[in-house]
């Protein structure tokens, strides 16, 4: 049986009398060990304890590389402990931010393309007119004294005309279907759609011929309507369909400055008696007068006498 130190870093056994080791240089030192169990020993058995090597001094540790977790991309907080006492961030939703109540507004567009002022329609009903009313333009006369009511309900508007006597005219955005006597804008012309059918020439009971102008081919016509009162320009479409604008259509208005060189254009629809408005890309739009109530959207433009309203729900 062979006696020595232990060298406690690499297990090398050195000589009793070593002080450190022969393979790694780590200080030894022996300690007093145990006594045997076995009664046979008749002579003293030494055991050597190595002593532990003296202390060093330590680097501080790196810090641990974070971990993160691979279905969602996010830190594992047992990896980094300076997640641990960090609270974790709540996700918002986005419908948190639609809760509050939507106001429905209406902005007033000045005559140089720029807003003015806008009105709040905070409550359910309110009317626009010349007279005492929610919404008063007292310089217009070209409005009733109560002219039109816009109901806000949920988050949505609604107008409607009060009877008034030049009405409530709603911008399109895509063909819209008219019916005979429907009033539109265009620019600044005020035209009416006349779809009635001709009558068929025939005599009278007599058999006499009324004396009349070459008919024309067109399954509708437009009618200029005067300010004041009255019919102007009176013009047939071609066949079922007639072009509006400035220059270079069926019926050109070259010296209204609102109307673009090829405004709108009416057609007779294929598929129903009525004939469909459509806007050409026009700068200024096109506005047809409403019948009965109307939901708004928007950037809906509608006019109320003289007023160009914008429609903001947002």
């Amino acid at each position: 049986m062979q006696l020595g130190l232990a060298c406690p870093v690499c297990s090398q056994l050195n000589l009793l009398s070593a002080t450190s080791c022969v393979r790694c240089g780590t200080g030894l030192a022996p300690a007093q060990a145990p006594r045997s169990a076995s009664p046979q020993q008749t002579g003293p058995q030494v055991t050597l304890q190595p002593q532990q090597p003296p202390s060093r001094p330590q680097a501080p540790a790196a810090p641990a590389a974070p971990r993160f977790d691979a279905a969602t991309g996010q830190p594992v907080a047992a990896a980094n402990p300076a997640l641990q006492s960090k609270p974790a961030a709540r996700t918002m939703f986005f419908g948190a931010l639609q809760q509050q109540a939507v106001v429905p507004r209406l902005v007033v567009i000045k005559g140089e393309g720029g807003d003015g002022v806008t009105y709040h329609l905070s409550g359910t009903n309110h009317v626009v007119g010349r007279g005492n009313c929610d919404i008063r333009f007292a310089e217009d006369h070209f409005l009733n004294p109560e002219h039109a009511l816009f109901t806000a309900q949920d988050g949505r508007l609604f107008v409607k005309d009060r009877n008034s006597a030049n009405g409530v005219f709603v911008r399109i955005k895509s063909p819209v279907p008219l019916e005979h006597d429907d009033c539109f804008l265009v620019g600044e012309q005020l035209l009416r759609l006349d779809a009635r059918p001709l009558p068929d020439g025939s005599p009278d009971n007599e058999g006499t011929y009324r004396y009349s102008s070459p008919r024309p081919d067109g399954l509708f016509r437009i009618i200029q309507l005067l300010a004041g009162g009255g019919e102007g320009r009176v013009r047939s479409a071609r066949g079922g369909s007639l072009t509006i604008g400035r220059e270079g259509n069926i019926v050109d208005f070259p010296d209204d400055r609102f109307i673009s060189g090829r405004h709108a254009r009416l057609d007779v629809a294929s598929d129903s008696p009525h004939v469909l408005l459509t806007d050409t890309g026009s700068r200024n739009g096109t506005f047809v007068r409403i019948k009965g109530a109307q939901e708004l959207f928007h950037g809906d433009y509608l006019f109320v006498g003289q007023q160009l309203l914008r429609v903001e729900i947002s």
